[in-house]
């Protein structure tokens, strides 16, 4: 290739990359947010609010993300818009994981190496999930960072670190403890069988075992101060282990398949970049270098997807990663095999469309799935809510807002495990707590049919996604209504339509109401109407002191699963 030729290609792989990285960033602050995020987000509230996970409310991960996260909250405060400074602090596991994937390329050379963070950035499937509120991204990021440092010029310091990583990737989920195990185990069994002889994949043992027993001191530490060892060993493992066994189960080809048909390329360069790393490895007989590593991680992050009982996408992540880091040295050898300059500016302009087109898919993805209804949705959360309002759905959708039981979010095997519990304390923690908001979810569908009564006669809908507290009342053809409003809290309440009042007598407790908006304590009211009006509703009065009207039969639109 030219010298014209070279900086044509470097131009357009430069503009290429920054093409991805602006739609990255863009993917982060606007892509739709999935049903998991809120859960994820408001476990990171709760934690900025002191709360300890497991003891203090309900999780089945790992916590390294919400802690993470949390700080994010002192800054952002309690609006429920806060998701997307959670969404903009993805970004930097993401840079992360672009550093460390160039690191395990760069005895490749330039072209693997730059590539590499490129192909991360190019693979719609990896690139959408990373830039999420969820604990695969974070976890990930620091497993190929450990990698990334085994794989450098050997140092103590790079050994520590490399130690202290993989145990940290392993506190952020515990797929790692399968893929990252794995590569645990590769090095026990190096160091065993070299028995001290170098060259090794360990430069330094000892500061590697210091650098994961220092990190594993400080979670020994947090579990004994918020004493929380019992709890976190029951609902991280014993009851996760029970999840993975009864959850509703499905193929791994369901989420993998669409993938290798829309991005053929990523697994065919991923092939070819594997048959060069093994067939370097073979003619150098060096297979201590960490390439055995990266070759032992594909098998490994393709089994923690695949062997789950339930492999949802997110879970391809640390898979579709691998692929991109072993897609970016298929690339180098498929331009390294071409001898004339011409086949390999040929291969470089392929290359530069292909990225253009996975752009271009990005660009698409975008137009037609906006967070656009979301952030509606969770600014009238905080118009309609104060921060110490209780608010009640499946998945933590009011984000940074106080839920109002233990189980703040509930799945498919939840549902069916504790329905007789849900279907009893539920309705008993809304009105202990005062909850006054309510969410629709995709995951209601699937709650005890008396908690979905209780639901539908004590909230209304202020539109297709919040409804509120309220009760409907039906007024005979005799004109006289009776029966009772329970006000969920002390506070202030309204009846809807006003003109009720202009048709007829309204009597709480006895006494007549003279105006719309009145107080009430909390507990039972007996409600007497008597008058011309066909219906009426007694209603809470949200933060912002503005009288709404339910609007029924609207769609909920805020809940997505992906």
């Amino acid at each position: 290739m030219s010298r014209a030729g070279r900086w044509a290609a470097l131009l357009g792989l430069a503009g290429a990359w920054l093409g991805l990285s602006v739609q990255a960033a863009r993917l982060a602050l606007h892509k739709s947010f999935s049903i998991d995020e809120f859960q994820y987000a408001h476990a990171a509230w709760l934690v900025a609010r002191g709360q300890v996970p497991y003891r203090d409310f309900f999780e089945v991960h790992l916590p390294l993300v919400y802690q993470v996260l949390a700080p994010v909250f002192w800054f952002s405060g309690d609006s429920p818009l806060s998701i997307l400074a959670l969404r903009a602090a993805m970004l930097v596991p993401l840079v992360g994981t672009c550093v460390a994937a160039a690191s395990l390329n760069r005895r490749q050379g330039p072209v693997a190496m730059l590539l590499a963070p490129v192909l991360l950035l190019a693979t719609p499937p990896f690139v959408t999930l990373a830039t999420e509120v969820r604990p695969d991204p974070l976890a990930f990021a620091l497993f190929l960072g450990a990698l990334a440092l085994l794989a450098g010029k050997p140092s103590s310091l790079k050994a520590f670190g490399a130690g202290a990583l993989l145990v940290a990737a392993v506190w952020g989920s515990q797929k790692v403890l399968f893929y990252g195990g794995l590569i645990g185990l590769v090095l026990a069994g190096d160091l065993v069988l070299r028995r001290g002889r170098s060259p090794a994949l360990l430069f330094s043992p000892r500061a590697f075992f210091a650098g994961a027993a220092a990190v594993l001191a400080v979670l020994a530490a947090y579990l004994t101060v918020t004493r929380s060892w019992g709890a976190w060993w029951q609902w991280c493992f014993a009851w996760a282990a029970a999840h993975q066994r009864h959850y509703p189960g499905f193929s791994w080809r369901v989420y993998l398949a669409p993938v290798w048909t829309a991005h053929p390329w990523l697994f065919t360069l991923a092939a070819l970049g594997l048959a060069s790393t093994v067939r370097e490895g073979w003619r150098r007989a060096r297979w201590q270098e960490p390439d055995l590593l990266l070759g032992v991680a594909l098998p490994a992050t393709f089994g923690a997807y695949a062997l789950q009982q339930a492999p949802f996408p997110y879970s391809l992540l640390p898979f579709l990663g691998i692929l991109a880091v072993l897609a970016a040295r298929g690339v180098a050898a498929g331009l390294g095999a071409v001898t004339s300059p011409g086949g390999k500016a040929v291969g470089a302009a392929a290359l530069i469309a292909l990225l253009a087109v996975e752009l271009r898919r990005l660009e698409q993805r975008l137009g037609r799935d906006s967070n656009a209804r979301q952030r509606e949705v969770l600014a009238q959360v905080g118009t309609l809510t104060a921060p110490g309002d209780v608010a009640y759905d499946n998945s933590g959708g009011y984000v940074s807002r106080p839920h109002a039981y233990f189980y703040f979010y509930t799945d498919a095997y939840l549902r069916g495990a504790i329905a007789g519990t849900l279907a009893r304390e539920v309705p008993e923690a809304l009105l202990a707590r005062g909850c006054v908001l309510h969410l629709e979810d995709l995951r209601k569908e699937g709650l005890p049919a008396s908690l979905k009564r209780f639901l539908s006669e004590h909230y209304q809908p202020f539109d297709g996604d919040i409804s509120l507290w309220g009760q409907r009342y039906e007024v005979p053809p005799t004109g006289l209504a009776e029966a009772r409003f329970l006000a969920v809290r002390a506070d202030t309440y309204f009846i809807e339509p006003a003109s009720a009042l202009e048709q007829g007598t309204l009597f709480l407790d006895g006494a007549p109401v003279t105006s719309p908006v009145f107080t009430l304590e909390k507990g039972a009211h007996t409600v007497r109407y008597e008058g011309q009006a066909s219906a009426f509703h007694v209603l809470w009065l949200p933060e912002n002191g503005q009288r709404w009207t339910p609007r029924r039969g609207l769609p909920p639109t805020y809940s997505r699963l992906f």
